[in-house]
């Protein structure tokens, strides 16, 4: 260990280098006039900041004096609320923040004046500032305490509860740069190449997206199965997650290259050379932090469209946490690594989102995906333009949304190609386009966890704008819609004629039994009213065919999956009755017996529009 042999070469601060005396990150050791400001306990400190700078690769940028942590429910002394201290710490600078700063803490060190030896009180209440400190971190990973003469390091239990294990040994510290010369996927900067830079990544294929997120014994599936215990729900949320934070790790890392000119390592990278491993321990809490900034970005990318009342619009709450075992995420990081998310297609990125939850959603959740066939139907029957708004009050995990993205966005990059303009960038072929997809895309979803699917799968997309809302979109109106009864031109979305094209798949068979729903409906001359009365119930999907006719505007078009029965049932002829005289009817297209039984649904249904 590099922590031994003290001699307390810097009791004399004027023997201290000037390279430390003069560093910005330091001054806080010393008065003005040159000397420690505490003369028994700093020397030890600077002795370790030598060792950590020397002999463990720790830039000076990277370190911080005099950390405080304020613990919100900690230990109250003397009528005031105790503060955690350190007096060391070193930042991960793979993590910076948006002003291209430190802020995510990898090492904690307290340092004692070498008199007070170890084990006696003065070294177990600093040993317990430390602790206290490292419970309350996020990130904080290892943990030094020293007095010079004796050296303690610790790793973190990155589980719960949060312990401390002595190690031998701290790892080496490998900056950002240094990284980047090892890692085999990497963000380059290169002027030659159409963005401006180069990563390595590669598009995924259907089948290989298949492959690496799927049940087989070595996709990601399986492995937070059999490592972390996780039933399929508990899996699928977890994947979501890890999904989430590759999405943004590799925006984020092309935007620290660009701010900083160097060439940048992705936090979801893994090196297995021999002098450059991977850190376990700290890939574990890269894949975390990375997390918790893209909720942060999440958050302040919506409060510039919404407003700061998010609570039904944000993927993931603060809350919500990717903190798993060191060698899940190994593994995890080692199969998603290669491949780029943003670069991946729609079709690929939407087809895998059925193929691996389809099983899960339906099994725990009662959902069910509408086929890829179908969609391409319904969106090519109504054929969506970037003057359209349009909606899906069920929406699932937002394929349709997507399907719909996907089109009008080739749509629009054929007409202005056929029109001679140059398109530099595919994706955004047109203004008219970003426009729509920023702010002509809505979607309602009941479940949380399905809706948690619907923004990541948006989100990869490209529509991270898209307005989706954890809601029943079937409850009182004027409850979705804050009291307002008016839509376009002025308000879009799930208003009264908010939206101008609908495309729906609604659950089928359950009964809608709620009072104040019923009583809304029929208050508008709904379907829930018959001889001037309020019905007791009614079929989940007739309620939803009557929501989407009130939230289309006049001359509006609607294409929704429902069951035969609403079709052929005689019972149902007030239903086709109601329909026929709030909306034309253009087609019926009849689905095979077996369209959705892939997902477990034998129910006979037809397409509605």
């Amino acid at each position: 260990m590099s922590f031994a042999n003290f001699t307390n070469p810097y009791r004399n601060p004027a023997d201290v280098p000037e390279d430390y005396r003069k560093h910005p990150n330091l001054s806080k050791l010393f008065k003005t006039d040159g000397t420690y400001v505490r003369g028994a306990e700093d020397p030890v400190t600077m002795w370790a900041i030598d060792i950590l700078h020397r002999e463990y690769s720790v830039p000076l940028e990277m370190m911080g004096l005099e950390l405080h942590l304020d613990f919100a429910e900690g230990t109250y002394r003397g009528g005031r609320r105790w503060q955690g201290r350190l007096d060391l710490v070193i930042f991960d600078d793979q993590l910076l923040d948006e002003f291209g700063n430190p802020d995510t803490v990898l090492i904690a060190l307290e340092a004692l004046a070498p008199n007070f030896a170890k084990d006696s009180p003065e070294w177990v209440e600093h040993l317990n500032r430390l602790n206290s400190y490292m419970s309350g971190s996020g990130s904080a990973c290892y943990a030094i305490i020293t007095n010079g003469h004796a050296t303690d390091i610790y790793s973190r239990d990155l589980g719960y509860p949060r312990d401390l294990q002595i190690i031998g040994d701290l790892p080496k510290y490998e900056s950002s740069r240094e990284a980047a010369k090892h890692s085999p996927f990497t963000v380059v900067l290169n002027p030659d190449e159409p963005d401006g830079f180069e990563t390595g990544l590669k598009p995924l294929s259907r089948d290989k997206f298949r492959e690496v997120l799927g049940d087989t014994r070595s996709g990601c599936h399986s492995i937070l199965r059999d490592n972390e215990g996780l039933q399929p729900q508990e899996a699928v949320d977890a994947m979501v997650k890890f999904l989430f934070a590759k999405w943004y790790d590799e925006q984020a890392t092309v935007d620290l290259a660009k701010q900083t000119g160097e060439s940048r390592a992705y936090a979801f990278t893994i090196r297995n050379e021999a002098n450059h491993r991977t850190d376990p321990e700290r890939l574990t809490i890269q894949v975390r932090e990375t997390f918790q900034k893209a909720k942060e970005w999440e958050r302040k990318t919506l409060s510039k469209k919404f407003g700061e009342d998010l609570n039904v619009r944000l993927a993931f709450t603060g809350q919500d946490e990717l903190f798993y075992k060191a060698h899940t995420t190994w593994k995890i990081v080692e199969k998603l690594q290669p491949w780029s998310l943003r670069r991946s297609t729609a079709d690929v990125k939407g087809g895998v989102f059925e193929d691996f939850l389809g099983k899960t959603f339906r099994d725990d959740l009662g959902q069910y995906f509408t086929p890829t066939p179908v969609i391409n139907l319904m969106v090519g029957i109504l054929q969506p333009t970037v003057h359209d708004f349009v909606g899906d009050p069920a929406c699932g995990s937002a394929r349709m949304l997507t399907h719909i993205l996907d089109y009008v966005r080739k749509r629009e990059l054929a007409r202005a190609e056929a029109e001679g303009f140059e398109v530099t960038n595919p994706d955004e072929p047109t203004p008219e386009f970003i426009e729509f997809r920023d702010n002509h895309l809505f979607g309602a979803e009941i479940a949380p966890n399905v809706m948690k699917v619907a923004k990541v799968n948006c989100l990869m997309n490209g529509a991270q704008y898209a307005d989706l809302k954890t809601m029943d979109a079937l409850q009182p109106l004027s409850s979705i819609t804050g009291g307002i009864m008016e839509g376009l031109p002025n308000r879009p979305g799930f208003y009264p004629s908010g939206l101008t094209m609908i495309l729906t798949n609604p659950p089928f068979g359950a009964k809608v039994t709620s009072a104040a729903i019923l009583k809304d409906l029929a208050s508008r001359e709904g379907l829930t009213k018959k001889k001037n009365k309020v019905v007791g119930s009614i079929a989940q999907e007739i309620a939803f065919i009557n929501r989407c006719l009130e939230f289309l505007k006049p001359g509006g078009k609607l294409g929704i999956v429902l069951p035969d029965g609403v079709l052929a049932n005689s019972q149902a002829q007030d239903i086709r009755d109601w329909i026929l005289r709030w909306a034309r009817l253009k087609a019926v297209i009849s689905l095979p017996q077996e369209t959705f039984a892939p997902y477990g649904a034998g129910v006979k249904a037809s397409i509605i529009f």
